[in-house]
């Protein structure tokens, strides 16, 4: 995938031949482009846990 990647794809990996037969298969990968932008992804806020304080 050198030279081949650009920013915000993502990599595809495939199985050519039988995957039980890992002599005979081999791994295939390719760049793809993602369904969501980066800019759309939202990250979740985490609440903070409450602590305990020492008695």
């Amino acid at each position: 995938l050198f030279n081949e990647l650009k920013s915000g794809q993502k990599v595809v990996v495939d199985c050519e031949g039988d995957p039980t037969d890992i002599e005979n298969s081999k791994l295939v990968f390719r760049g793809g482009v993602r369904e969501t932008p980066a800019e759309e992804v939202e990250a979740t806020p985490v609440a903070a846990a409450p602590t305990e304080s020492a008695a």
